[in-house]
């Protein structure tokens, strides 16, 4: 069964600008790879206060076939990217479910 979900996401704790460009190329692969580009999952990189960081959400619902297996794949395979690249870095998502507003 699917369930329409949104997401946002960031990851903080990022060293420099090479490191949040490495991890936001690695995340929008994985996006790709995801098939969620047809969704339009905005991404960006920021500094402030001489913190970078990278946020990321989707515009819109975006309808996942067998989402409680899904998610915990794709959890895994954003922490990990972002850790591979970022050791130091922490990485949050959150998901909205709009069907239950």
């Amino acid at each position: 069964m699917g369930v329409n979900v949104m997401l946002d996401f960031e990851v903080h704790g990022l060293a420099d600008e090479a490191q949040a460009r490495s991890v936001l190329s690695t995340l929008a692969e994985l996006i790709r790879e995801e098939g969620l580009q047809e969704h339009e999952v905005g991404l960006g990189w920021s500094v402030e206060e001489g913190r970078h960081w990278i946020s990321g959400e989707t515009d819109h619902p975006i309808g996942v076939s067998r989402f409680y297996a899904w998610r915990p794949h794709f959890e895994t395979a954003f922490r990990e990217r972002v850790h591979t690249l970022a050791p130091a870095a922490t990485a949050s998502i959150n998901w909205q479910y709009p069907d239950d507003d």
